[in-house]
């Protein structure tokens, strides 16, 4: 009877180790994506925190080279704060980052590109956009769009405000 417990502890091990509790696979299994047709168009590791978020995301192509990787980052809340993109040397690429209203839904996103500027993008309280601020990479104002009647309008933009303020490369 106890070689039998054994045997059925080592094999609740050995599945716990290859997949989760819920029946996915554990983090950093290699999974193949495939597209539509089921054809594989590459491969991909994911990684989660206690919660079950994701917190990292790793992409290779077709041949198993590693290509890319995401990492997410999450607030007080267990709302989605910002997700990074970097190369497979590990040089980011970019990011988005948000913030929330109280009500929970989004207010805020940041749209940031290393090499190309950024774009912030403000939403009102439920949740839909409602203005837009594109930098260059120099971090001067290009444009300022405001959403009216189901499409973006290109404006005069407001003075200088917090909502004016470059988003950081950091």
């Amino acid at each position: 009877m106890m070689k039998r417990i054994v045997a059925i502890l080592c094999s609740l091990a050995l599945c716990t180790f290859f997949f989760s509790a819920c029946g996915k696979k554990a983090d950093g299994t290699m999974e193949p994506v495939q597209d539509e047709n089921g054809s594989v168009t590459g491969y991909e590791r994911v990684y989660h925190n206690e919660n079950g978020d994701i917190t990292r995301w790793d992409v290779y192509d077709v041949n198993q080279k590693y290509d890319h990787y995401v990492l997410y980052e999450y607030d007080s809340n267990n709302r989605l704060a910002k997700e990074t993109y970097y190369q497979a040397d590990g040089i980011g690429v970019y990011y988005y980052a948000y913030s929330y209203h109280e009500s929970g839904k989004i207010a805020e996103e940041d749209f940031v590109s290393v090499k190309d500027g950024s774009t912030r993008t403000l939403y009102d309280e439920d949740g839909h956009e409602s203005k837009r601020y594109t930098f260059d990479r120099n971090d001067q104002l290009v444009k300022y769009e405001e959403y009216q009647n189901n499409t973006w309008v290109e404006s005069e933009p407001p003075t200088q405000d917090a909502e004016t303020e470059v988003p950081t490369t950091a």
